[in-house]
């Protein structure tokens, strides 16, 4: 049997193949840090530059690991963006005691609630499109 004869050129392009792969996924897996369950949705570059802002200003997301609004509100985000948001864990004080002194300190009453400074709160889900305008991404609408 004579043997194969592989040109040089296709195992350059197999190899930046295989490369951009691997580099691809590594970007794009990020490990979920967050005390809620991690959502199943992607994030878009829409709710990605959401969560920069949200937390560029200090907006903060109060929520519990069990409260199925809040995994919602979560859903909404997706994998990326929701790794990258301000979450305080409002239901765990054994293994957050820190994040429960911040629900207390700003008398988080229902979850899920936005804040930030020197703003009204956000109780309930939040569209998208709603906390775009109240974190200055999108221009308020006219009345």
């Amino acid at each position: 049997m004579a043997p194969v004869i592989q040109p040089q050129g296709i195992r350059v392009l197999t190899l930046v193949a295989a490369m951009a792969g691997t580099l691809c996924t590594a970007a794009a897996a990020q490990p979920w840090d967050q005390p809620i369950p991690e959502p199943a949705t992607e994030s878009t570059a829409q709710t990605i530059k959401l969560a920069e802002q949200l937390n560029t200003m200090g907006a903060r997301f109060f929520g519990a690991h069990w409260c199925p609004a809040c995994k919602e509100q979560m859903k909404l985000f997706g994998k990326q963006a929701g790794a990258n948001l301000n979450y305080v864990e409002c239901g765990l004080p054994d293994k957050y005691p820190d994040q429960l002194r911040q629900c207390r300190d700003e008398n988080i009453r229902s979850i899920p609630t936005w804040t930030r400074p020197g703003s009204t709160r956000l109780q309930g889900v939040q569209s998208i499109n709603t906390l775009e305008r109240w974190s200055g991404l999108r221009p308020q609408p006219l009345n």
